[in-house]
């Protein structure tokens, strides 16, 4: 008969050992769920020399006759590839969606953290050409749309400057235009935000800080406000998910979900002050290709009204301007069926243009 110790210590073994068959089945349906069976689809993922160093590229779609769209994720440090199920599987039916883990990220990071090279908005671009090159030999086209969301704008509009002839369209969400600006009329749209929600504390704590300039970590304590109290509906809770579906993604092993965090971190700590200070003008060197903004209506991490201003005022061969009603800073994320809507209407045509 089972002592009393034994039985304490054996039902944390019990629970330990449940939660990580559970995740196994999670990761089991997972990857039933992302599976491509379509016969001239595409569905692969593994590391690539880019830059110097090897970097994690996702290359998957159902019919590689549609076209590329390479995404820059944001952050910096936030990879997109153990979300693929939960952001840009419904894209594939329409295009060849590449994803790659930007160094200081996801799995490039896990994979040598202190062998990530420069980290710096140039070097990440010239990656992102790499990364271009390689998706559109391995889908046998030659060019792509180029998608940068929050952090990654500035990657995408980098990488469609400097090789225009390499890209159908740019698209920019959760558009960054001015560090300075941008967390001016941040603050006071959070601050209006929560005196509208008779939220004392995060009054307390945005008063306190006062109107930018800010240092890095003050940076943080207004995003986690925003973020954790003062999102739109449909991103609250958007912490727990990014947690299950990380947990869940087939391949990911503990380390690399815990490596996750670390290369976020690691992103912003290196490019988090670049960031605040970034500002692409004016006056705004034009683009060679379509521009396209996709914005959730109710961002204020990166103000919707600056990304409509920086699209009027930038020059361009087409403009579109998309407002994602009840989205916010990470629409690509909590809207993306609304989100390939746009694409589809205003972005995708551009591949085929004569």
């Amino acid at each position: 008969m089972a002592t009393w110790l034994e039985i304490i210590i054996g039902a944390p073994t019990i629970l330990v050992l449940a939660a990580l068959g559970y995740r196994a089945w999670r990761q089991g349906r997972v990857a039933q769920a992302l599976a491509i069976r379509a016969p001239n689809g595409i569905d692969e993922a593994g590391f690539v020399r880019i830059g110097g160093i090897d970097q994690w590229v996702s290359i998957r779609g159902e019919d590689l006759a549609n076209p590329v769209i390479v995404v820059a994720h944001g952050g910096p440090g936030s990879s997109l590839t153990p979300f693929i199920l939960e952001t840009t599987r419904g894209w594939e039916k329409h295009f060849t969606v590449v994803h790659w883990d930007q160094r200081g990220a996801g799995l490039t990071f896990s994979r040598a953290p202190k062998g990530q090279g420069e980290i710096s908005p140039a070097r990440i671009a010239e990656d992102g050409l790499e990364v271009t090159a390689h998706a559109l030999k391995r889908a046998g086209q030659a060019k792509a749309i180029v998608l940068g969301a929050s952090w990654g704008s500035v990657v995408a509009v980098a990488m469609a400057r400097r090789r225009p002839e390499l890209f159908h369209a740019l698209v920019g969400a959760g558009q960054v235009v001015d560090g300075a600006r941008n967390e001016a009329v941040a603050y006071e749209a959070l601050l209006a935000r929560v005196r509208a929600a008779g939220d004392a504390r995060s009054e307390a704590v945005l008063v306190g800080l006062g109107p930018p300039p800010w240092t890095l970590q003050q940076t943080m304590v207004e995003r986690r406000i925003l973020i954790g109290r003062h999102s739109p509906a449909n991103e609250r809770g958007m912490q727990t998910k990014i947690l299950v579906a990380l947990l869940s993604a087939p391949g990911v092993s503990l380390k690399q979900a815990i490596d996750w965090f670390g290369g976020a971190n690691f992103s912003l700590t290196a490019l988090g002050d670049t960031l605040l200070t970034y500002s692409d003008g004016p006056p705004y060197a034009p683009l060679a290709v379509p521009f396209v903004v996709i914005q959730g209506a109710d961002d204020i991490q990166t103000p919707t009204s600056l990304a409509a201003e920086y699209l009027e005022a930038i020059e361009a061969p087409a403009k579109r301007f998309v407002s994602l009603p009840t989205g916010g800073h990470m629409a690509i994320v909590a809207m993306p069926e609304a989100f390939l809507q746009a694409l589809l209407a205003e972005v995708r045509p551009f591949a085929f243009a004569a």
